[in-house]
């Protein structure tokens, strides 16, 4: 399946680096996009954490849509594809 409208919809960006090409979509000063990101993506923020004190979120995938990966700060998830985008979906 092709995703490439879905992820350019959403504000993904294909970019290309040495080693892969990768959709990316990186929310570093927006704490609104990035709690409603969270929420999507069922992140458990800690108690004692607030968004803000989360710096960078990414979420990215290679560019045939596999090894998609949620991230924020140090923490990242593997996902399936059919799990990524249809969290993507809903943002």
């Amino acid at each position: 399946m092709n995703y490439n409208s879905l992820l350019e919809s959403k504000g993904f960006t294909l970019n290309q680096y040495p080693d892969a090409a990768l959709w990316e979509l990186i929310v570093e000063n927006n704490e609104e996009q990035k709690r409603h990101i969270c929420k999507i993506f069922n992140a458990v923020i800690d108690d004692f954490m607030d968004i803000a004190d989360i710096h960078t979120l990414i979420l990215q995938c290679t560019e045939d849509y596999t090894q998609c990966v949620f991230y924020y700060d140090c923490n990242i998830w593997d996902m399936e594809t059919s799990e990524f985008m249809r969290c993507v979906k809903k943002i």
